[in-house]
């Protein structure tokens, strides 16, 4: 199918849709503005959905074409917890919200390829799932919305993710593993408090706080083998009133990640030896728990090299980049492929040239340039899948 036309004419609607919800930025399930312009959007372009996935927020829209399957693409909708610092003028209106991981984006193109696809319905080979979804950053919305089986009758499934590292324009691609799994846990130390000035009657639950995180760091180094690659990251340590005054408690959280089963146990059992065992040493109590984790990200070969294809075809074999390594990072769309076969595909959105402010910065603004590349592999991809 001849898209390029179709697409030129609508890059500027678009570009001020990402504008938009870049400027109105919300978090995982309170996506409400961001549903409600998103469903508005469909609404224009004839394209009919269901609301409510999720709770609450999620939309899927199904286009429906001349053939018995049905592929599946999807976006994230959330936000950050962040202050934006761009200065720009659609920069987020949402005082400690912003979109810094790219979201805005994807919505954007996801939108875009609807528009162009429903402007071709009758040509496709079959139907397309556009699915709009919540709580993508550490709830895991891509989960719920399996559960709730937004996959029944997909062939394949497609999504793609915004790389700074890669210009405006490209996209990698990997067969197999690309993003690791993502565990979250939660250490909580009971000391005994005391006055600051007599250190000697208490339990100091921030010296234990301290000595637990570095403990942590040799998991990695000391307990793993050097060929197996994680990260063990705290991120938070909380605890304490007053310069004066020793706490009785401190609590400490933080995320690992890795690319194996074996080694994400691994890693678990000694958080949960090594909080005990060093709060122990110290006279203190340390518990240790873990919060929902999300799987290793694997993609198949098959529409991988579908995506390759694709990719070649739009823009040219400049534009495909094979990624030579995994990345640490986690995607909830791990969940979608342990149901069904697909691929996610790294978006370039560098700004050659420029200093490009990486993921979750409050520096970092979505590259509108990235659209028009995004919308043209994505319906070729969509249109080779219900051919194959």
């Amino acid at each position: 199918m001849a898209f390029e036309a179709t697409i030129s004419e609508m890059l500027p609607e678009l570009r001020l849709l990402r504008r938009e919800l870049h400027a109105h930025p919300e978090i995982r399930f309170e996506e409400r503005w961001t549903s409600d312009r998103i469903a508005a959007f469909l609404d224009g372009i004839g394209v009919p959905y269901t609301r409510g996935h999720a709770k609450g927020t999620g939309i899927v829209a199904t286009l429906r074409g001349r053939g018995p399957d049905t592929v599946a693409l999807r976006s994230d909708m959330d936000a950050l917890e962040l202050d934006e610092v761009t200065g720009l003028p659609h920069a987020s209106v949402v005082p400690h919200r912003m979109h810094a991981c790219g979201h805005d984006g994807h919505m954007a193109c996801l939108c875009g390829v609807a528009k162009v696809l429903a402007l071709h319905k009758d040509e496709l080979r079959g139907s397309v799932k556009f699915i709009f979804q919540p709580a993508e950053e550490r709830e895991g919305g891509g989960r719920l919305m399996v559960e709730e089986g937004v996959l029944d009758g997909v062939k394949a499934v497609f999504a793609q993710h915004s790389w700074p590292e890669f210009p405006a324009g490209s996209f990698a691609v990997r067969d197999g593993v690309i993003m690791a799994s993502a565990d979250w846990f939660r250490i909580d130390i009971t000391g005994k408090g005391c006055h600051g000035a007599h250190p000697d009657e208490g339990i100091d639950s921030l010296v234990v706080a301290a000595h637990i995180t570095t403990a942590l760091q040799t998991i990695v180094s000391r307990e793993l083998a050097p060929t197996d690659a994680a990260v063990v990251t705290v991120g938070r340590i909380i605890g304490g009133v007053a310069q004066n005054i020793i706490p009785e408690t401190a609590f400490l959280e933080g995320t690992f990640r890795a690319f194996k089963a074996s080694v994400r146990n691994t890693i678990q059992r000694a958080i949960e030896r090594i909080a005990t065992g060093v709060a122990s040493a110290f006279r203190a109590q340390a518990r240790a728990t873990f919060g929902d984790s999300y799987p290793v990200l694997v993609n198949d070969r098959a529409m991988t090299d579908l995506a390759r294809t694709a990719i070649r075809a739009m823009l040219g074999p400049d534009a495909l980049i094979e990624a030579d390594r995994p990345s640490m990072g986690a995607e909830d769309f791990a969940y979608y492929l342990q149901r069904v076969p697909g691929a996610m595909i790294w978006l370039g959105v560098g700004r050659p040239g420029h200093s490009n402010a990486p993921l979750h910065s409050p520096h970092f603004d979505f590259n509108d340039d990235a659209i028009e590349p995004a919308i043209r592999v994505f319906s070729d991809i969509v249109v080779r899948a219900l051919q194959g």
